[in-house]
């Protein structure tokens, strides 16, 4: 018989709503994402600085590929949070927090590019 265990992350409150504060931030920028740049044929602009102008253009894949990085840094994130809980408890939790601010920013990196679009 296959005993199964509650993975801990689950248990401490700090890291678990941190997370999925973090998973909510990065479902909402995929959405927002989605509604508005789904079929956009046209070039975006991905990049742009404020002496060179737009530097870096792309197509709604590039900023699809932007949310999937962050949806594989979430992932990496949480499963290390889960290998050093024991180990250094701080940097668990460190980690939580940086996913969350991480998250924030890529929020605000997909409301820039579609604002600029």
């Amino acid at each position: 018989m296959i005993k199964y265990t509650v993975p801990i992350l689950l248990k401490d409150k700090y890291i678990f709503w941190t997370f999925i504060a973090s998973l909510v931030i990065f479902i909402s920028a995929f959405f927002i994402a989605y509604v508005n740049l789904w079929g956009a044929g046209n070039l975006l602009i991905i990049h742009s600085d404020i002496f060179k102008g737009a530097d870096f253009f792309g197509n709604f894949k590039d900023v699809f590929g932007i949310i999937a990085v962050a949806g594989f840094v979430w992932f990496l994130n949480l499963g290390l949070a889960q290998i050093f809980y024991f180990r250094e408890r701080f940097l668990s939790y460190s980690l939580a927090f940086s996913t969350f601010i991480f998250m924030v920013l890529i929020l605000i990196s997909v409301n820039v590019i579609i604002n600029i679009n």
